[in-house]
């Protein structure tokens, strides 16, 4: 169904969840998202990710990739919360080139193929069907990671997600829909349905804000797990990763504030 008239557009929807109504150019390699649960196709995904990422262990590409899929499942509680549905046979997946050469990822999907529902049931399927295997292969195919940690990458996406929302001309109800689907989600969804065996939902994880060097004003959420850039070929620990000594981001803080005000 083609839509109209919404006040959303498709711009927004690729700065919020990198996800798109145009096939990218470059593109290395594509999937449906509906094939992530053959462990071939997840296989080639993972070699080629990480080859493009420049990762010296699979551990580093799951955990970039978890992070990818929190964008892909926010868009899907953004479309529930403005009553539209899409299947993940729809959803393809392509792994593409920046003009900078970095490998990214996007969410391909056909506006025709979304249906209006009003029935948010879609979303529990959408994970229970097509993240929970996923990540479950994922966590197996890698040698250390934690698959409640992998979901924090993703509860760190859906953080971002919100918070480029605020920044952006969305309209406000459409933000506070977006929150109230994800806040349904956590209280109502049992985390299995995301092969979590714990009693609290990985959505439900308290963020930690610190003071962010970018912008004083606006604090930022500490990752609620390390996401591994530092074991990627001439990688770092980030800002806020949470292994980083106090010590560490206080002089990365002083460094970023000296550059800032030289540059002023």
């Amino acid at each position: 169904m083609e839509l109209q008239e919404q006040a959303w557009t498709w711009e927004q929807m690729e700065n919020f969840f990198y996800m798109s109504k145009e096939e990218k150019t470059d593109v290395v390699w594509e999937c449906r998202i509906s094939e992530l649960g053959d462990p071939e196709t997840l296989q080639t995904l993972l070699k080629l990710y990480g080859e493009g990422i420049k990762a010296t262990t699979k551990d580093v590409t799951v955990m970039y990739l978890s992070g990818w899929f929190g964008y892909l499942c926010g868009a899907m509680h953004f479309l529930s919360s403005v009553d539209w549905m899409i299947t993940s046979e729809n959803i393809k997946l392509q792994l593409y080139k920046h003009q900078r050469g970095t490998m990214l990822i996007s969410f391909v999907v056909h506006s025709k193929a979304l249906v209006k529902e009003g029935e948010k049931v879609w979303v529990e399927e959408f994970y229970e069907q097509n993240m929970k295997p996923a990540f479950i292969q994922m966590q197996a195919m890698s040698t250390k990671n934690h698959l409640l940690h992998m979901w924090y990458q993703a509860t760190h996406s859906l953080y971002w997600i919100t918070d480029r929302m605020k920044h952006s001309r969305l309209p406000k109800h459409y933000v506070i829909q977006f929150e109230e689907n994800v806040e349904m989600f956590k209280k109502v969804t049992p985390a299995f349905c995301m092969g979590v065996k714990t009693a609290n939902h990985p959505y439900a994880k308290k963020l930690i804000f610190i003071d962010n060097p970018w912008d004083l004003n606006d604090p930022m959420p500490l990752k609620p797990s390390c996401c591994l850039a530092y074991q990627t070929e001439g990688g770092h620990l980030c800002y806020t990763c949470p292994k980083m000594k106090k010590s560490e981001r206080l002089e990365k803080f002083n460094k970023v504030l000296q550059e800032h005000s030289t540059m002023s």
